[in-house]
C-alpha cells in the first residue's frame, strides 16, 4: 500500500500563518507625526491667520518743548490658507472578504490589511510632501546667467531629485519639467520669458544627483541667477503651466521636445503639483506665502533665511560648523528665538559624524583619561546635535540641505482631521453593479509656517554619491 506524502494532501491543507504580519518597509512618518500635534481647526471656506510685520514710526527722540512725533501704526498682514485634499483609497471583492473570514489560522483579514496599509503608504505620501510640497523639489547656489538656448548645467543642486523625476513621469515620453527658480534674497523670479514659445526646463533623470540640467527653449528665455546677493540660494520649483498656443517647441537634433498642453486633462504634472499642499522649501521660499508677496519689501519679515554653505564654490562643500553657527546668528537676529530642532536626510550622518570624528582627533580635551578604565572601542555616535539643537533624520529630506526648524511657529490648519472615510456611518460602500466593495481615507489640510525667519535652511552640503 502507497503512503500518502504531504504533497498529495496539498489541495487540501490550508496554510498556517506565524503572525503578525512582519513589516518589511520603512514606514517612519517624522514630519507628519511632528506637525500633526500641532493642528488648528476650522470651519469655512479658508482660515486667515494675522501676522505683525511693521512697527509704528510713530516714535522719536525731541527736545523740550517740540512737537511729538506724527503718529503711526503697526503692519499688519493677512496668511490666507485654503485645504488641500489628500485621499487614499482601496477596494476589495466579495469574494475576498468572505474567504477571509472562513481562512483559520490567518494572520489578519483582507480588510484589516488593506485598510491599515493603506493609512500607513497615505501618510507617507503627506510626509514626502511636508518637505517638498508644491512642487519644491531643491535648491541651486551656482552663480551664473544663462541666456543661449540649449542645455546647461547646474553643479550645485542639493534637494529631491527623485521627486521631481516622478514628476516628470507623470508627463507624456521625452518632455521636461517646466521650472521656475526663485531667488531668496529678495524672493524674485529668477526666470524670464519674452514670448509664448519661451522656456526653461529641467531633466531630472540627467546628471549625477548633485546637479541639474536644465534646458533652455526660445531665444527669449533666460536663468540668472548672477545677480543673487550674499549667501543666499535659489529654489527651485516645477511649474508646468500649459500655454494657449498649445504648439510644441524645442526639438532639434539630439534635444528632447517639450510638449505644450492646453487640457487639464494632459497637464497631469501641473494638476498634480498644484493639487498638493505647501511644503517646508515652500514656506520658506515661495514668493507668494498664501497670498502674500514676499518680493515687496514692506513684507520682509516674512522671508527666511536659505543660505549655501559655501556660496563662493560652484560645486556642494563639507559641512561646515562656523555656517551651522552663523546661520543660527541669523536667525536670532531677524526672528529672534533660536529653532528647537534640525532635520536632514539620513546620509548627512556621514558627513556630521566625520566632522566630529575630526574634531575629536584634534582636540585634546575630547580624548579619554588615560588613567581610567578600559572602554569599548566604539568611534561612532548615537546622537546628534548642535548648541543644544538635535539633529534628527527623515528620509524624505532632500539630500545635502539641513533645515533649522522652530516647531512652535508652524501649524497644519486642518478642515477635516485624516480619518477612514465614514460620513455615513459605514467605512466600506457597495460599488454600482459589481460584487465589490470599496474605501478611502482622507485628510484636508494645509501646511502654515507663521513666523518664517525663525527659520533657515543650508544648501550646498555634499552628501555620499555625489
Amino acid at each position: 500500500m502507497a503512503s500518502v506524502a504531504i504533497s498529495d494532501l496539498e489541495a487540501i491543507l490550508k496554510n498556517f500563518y506565524l503572525g503578525p504580519i512582519i513589516e518589511a518597509l520603512n514606514n517612519q512618518l517624522e514630519m507628519v507625526e511632528l506637525f500633526q500635534k500641532i493642528t488648528v481647526d476650522w470651519s469655512g471656506r479658508q482660515v486667515v491667520i494675522p501676522v505683525h510685520v511693521s512697527r509704528s514710526i510713530g516714535t522719536a527722540y525731541k527736545p523740550e518743548a517740540g512737537d511729538l512725533p506724527d503718529a503711526g501704526s503697526q503692519g499688519h498682514v493677512d496668511l490666507n490658507v485654503t485645504a488641500k485634499y489628500l485621499y487614499g483609497r482601496f477596494s476589495l471583492t466579495g469574494p475576498a472578504i468572505a474567504s477571509a473570514k472562513t481562512t483559520a489560522n490567518s494572520f489578519a483579514t483582507y480588510v484589516q490589511t488593506e485598510m491599515e496599509g493603506l493609512v500607513t503608504d497615505t501618510k507617507i505620501r503627506a510626509n514626502q510632501a511636508m518637505f517638498t510640497g508644491g512642487g519644491c523639489i531643491g535648491f541651486i547656489h551656482e552663480r551664473i546667467n544663462l541666456a543661449v538656448p540649449g542645455p546647461h548645467m547646474f553643479q550645485s543642486f542639493t534637494g529631491n531629485k527623485d521627486v521631481g523625476f516622478a514628476l516628470q513621469e507623470l508627463l507624456p515620453a521625452n518632455n521636461r519639467l517646466e521650472i521656475d527658480v526663485i531667488g531668496l534674497d529678495d524672493y524674485a523670479s529668477l526666470v524670464t520669458r519674452t514670448a509664448a514659445t519661451d522656456f526653461v526646463t529641467a531633466d531630472m533623470g540627467l546628471g549625477t544627483a548633485g546637479n541639474l540640467q536644465v534646458q533652455l527653449y526660445g531665444a527669449g528665455a533666460q536663468l540668472d541667477t548672477s545677480g543673487i546677493t550674499g549667501d543666499y540660494s535659489a529654489l527651485v520649483v516645477a511649474r508646468c503651466v500649459p500655454e494657449a498656443t498649445g504648439a510644441t517647441v524645442g526639438g532639434g537634433a539630439g534635444v528632447d521636445v517639450l510638449g505644450v498642453y492646453t487640457t487639464d486633462a494632459l497637464n497631469t504634472t501641473r494638476l498634480a503639483v498644484e493639487a498638493e499642499p505647501i511644503g517646508l522649501y515652500g514656506n520658506l521660499g515661495e514668493k507668494s506665502h498664501f497670498g502674500v508677496d514676499r518680493n515687496v519689501a514692506a513684507n520682509a519679515p516674512l522671508r527666511s533665511t536659505v543660505q549655501a554653505i559655501a556660496p563662493a564654490v560652484v560645486t556642494n562643500s563639507t559641512m561646515d560648523f562656523k555656517r551651522m553657527q552663523a546661520m543660527l546668528d541669523e536667525i536670532m537676529v531677524l526672528g529672534g528665538d533660536d529653532p528647537d530642532c534640525m532635520y536632514a536626510h539620513p546620509g548627512l550622518r556621514q558627513e556630521y559624524s566625520a566632522l566630529l570624528s575630526f574634531v575629536s582627533a584634534t582636540n585634546t580635551s575630547l580624548s579619554n583619561d588615560v588613567n581610567g578604565k578600559p572602554g569599548k572601542g566604539d568611534p561612532g555616535f548615537s546622537g546628534y546635535a548642535f548648541n543644544g539643537i538635535p539633529l534628527k533624520m527623515s528620509r524624505h529630506c532632500g539630500k545635502g540641505i539641513l533645515i533649522f526648524l522652530n516647531t512652535k511657529v508652524w501649524c497644519v490648519a486642518e478642515l477635516k482631521s485624516f480619518s477612514m472615510a465614514d460620513m455615513d456611518g459605514n467605512v466600506l460602500s457597495r460599488v454600482s453593479n459589481r460584487d465589490e466593495w470599496e474605501g478611502f481615507v482622507s485628510w484636508y489640510y494645509n501646511l502654515v509656517c507663521k513666523q518664517p525667519n525663525r527659520c533657515a535652511i543650508l544648501t550646498g552640503i555634499t552628501f555620499p554619491g555625489q
